[in-house]
């Protein structure tokens, strides 16, 4: 293992562009160190050795000359990373239950943590036996040993060697299709890494990175790699793979992309109020945006027409299910003359009527279209902070409340206070200081105004425990209500009944 480590720090194996970015949280990186400790066997490492040029993903340098780690990334930095003590990833070890996790303020208040780091590095270690405490101390060193002996775990690893770039990453597809299957953007990535060398690492990891950074964590490198396809052959029947397109093809579509999805994040500041995609319910439904958006700035009416045929998207879960056939019938519906309308009579298909319905309001947080357009609703009605009284307009942050606290329900019935009728838009700190009172205690203390932009029922005899029921049936009515008159002022003249 400390081999393994070592090869990796300096470089002898190194991340090609295609593969993702270090993506384990601390729980799985303690299971790792614990499956370890307990010599269990765990998947071999893939390596390719090449004299051809290849470009890194993540350290420093163009294209070089190395052994490739093409399978268990996550693994050796994990292990990397806890060697080194690395912020955000501190493991450690529970010396007489031995057991480890993540650091944290009580394990740092317990001398019966130690950190992994510490017993992995030769002068610490011998401090911390020579600390031992006299009970059990034979016990304990056998336990602090035992850590100690995971850096000469012998690591299982094959290499691939005067392999072609184009067989190494079909043997990394290969690999991660069986077993733990990478996500489809991982796989792709590397088909698009085969053709254009650099592309990955150079421009799309960039801007992921300022995308999410920004908080558009929904927005994924499919969505922006099924835009870019289509930009570069709008006119095709059907969907072409970037990895099937030449170099100039694909600079001259990502560059339309970029700007696309600029165009985007302003759309949703401007009609939204949104600084990130927190609340939507799929970043799919960025793909036929960016791409209506990719040449020119829209204008407030086409903002306004693209932001009113997301909303609908999102309320009848357009991207739920069988997204790609989904994605594949919207982007033909952006080559109409009319797209907006081409768009909206896809979602006809399902539904006859557009409009929002009160039974639309009718299900849980974990519906996340509902929950997007329960937002839209309140979003028109200029939504204001319970607490504050101010706009949410561009909040940084917004957070969600319950209205009837779950700690009013009894522990069997506490799921039914996540009915999206239950839940109001602030910001984060008004959510603490609202905490688990009841609306009957708050509610009348809020200005009108403040209670109508959030849909809220005005009327104090649904605020009370015994009125929950009403009060939800009249929210989602009041939802509805307003998400119609969005529709009506987004999509002026559209037929949606």
């Amino acid at each position: 293992m400390e081999e393994a480590i070592r090869r990796f720090r300096t470089g002898d194996w190194a991340i090609p562009e295609f593969q993702r970015a270090y993506v384990w949280k601390p729980g799985r990186a303690a299971k790792l160190i614990d499956s370890l400790y307990k010599q269990y066997p765990i998947s071999s490492l893939l390596i390719w050795k090449t004299d051809g040029e290849v470009q890194r993903r993540d350290q420093a340098g163009g294209r070089d000359r190395a052994s490739w780690l093409i399978d268990g990334q996550q693994r050796v930095t994990t292990l990397a990373h806890v060697l080194e003590g690395a912020e955000g990833l501190d493991i450690v070890f529970h010396v007489t239950r031995e057991e480890f996790q993540q650091a944290s303020a009580s394990t740092r208040n317990d001398g019966q943590w130690v950190r992994v780091s510490d017993l992995w590095d030769s002068s610490r270690f011998r401090e911390i036996r020579r600390s031992l405490p006299s009970k059990d101390r034979d016990k304990v060193e056998d336990h602090i040993e035992k850590v100690r002996q995971i850096l000469n775990y012998e690591v299982p690893y094959t290499e691939m060697e005067d392999y072609p770039f184009q067989d190494a990453v079909d043997a990394f597809q290969r690999v991660n299709t069986q077993g733990i299957r990478l996500r489809a953007q991982d796989l792709e990535s590397a088909h698009v890494a085969s053709k254009h060398t650099g592309f990955i690492r150079n421009e799309v990891v960039p801007l992921l990175k300022k995308l999410h950074e920004a908080g558009f964590e929904r927005i994924h490198v499919t969505h922006l790699f099924r835009a870019c396809g289509f930009l570069a052959h709008p006119d095709g029947r059907r969907k072409t793979p970037l990895h099937e397109l030449g170099n100039k093809d694909v600079q001259r579509a990502w560059k339309r992309t970029q700007d696309g999805m600029e165009r985007v994040r302003d759309l949703l500041g401007g009609e939204f109020g949104l600084l990130d995609t927190r609340l939507l319910s799929s970043g799919a439904a960025l793909v036929p945006a960016i791409v209506l958006c990719a040449d020119n700035r829209p204008s407030k009416q086409s903002a306004q027409a693209i932001a009113g045929w997301m909303a609908l998207a999102s309320l009848h879960h357009r991207y739920s299910v069988s997204t790609e056939t989904s994605l594949e019938q919207d982007l033909r519906a952006c080559r109409a003359e009319n797209p907006i309308g081409a768009l909206l009579t896809q979602l006809r298909q399902r539904r006859d009527s557009l409009a929002a319905r009160s039974l639309d309001f009718k299900g849980y947080i974990n519906d996340r279209g509902a929950l997007f357009a329960a937002y839209v609703a309140c979003a028109h009605r200029q939504v204001r902070d319970l607490l504050t009284g101010g706009k949410i307009h561009l909040h940084k942050r917004i957070d969600r409340h319950h209205i009837f606290p779950r700690a009013g329900f009894e522990a069997g019935e506490r799921k039914e206070a996540d009915t999206i009728a239950n839940i109001a838009f602030i910001g984060g700190d008004a959510n603490r200081e609202l905490s688990d009172q009841r609306p009957e205690n708050y509610l009348g203390k809020i200005a009108k105004k403040v209670l109508e932009s959030q849909c809220l029922p005005t009327e104090p005899s649904l605020w009370g425990a015994d009125s929950v029921d009403q009060f939800w049936a009249r929210r989602r009515e009041l939802l509805a209500e307003a998400f119609n008159a969005f529709l009506a002022e987004a999509l002026p003249g559209r037929h949606l009944t």
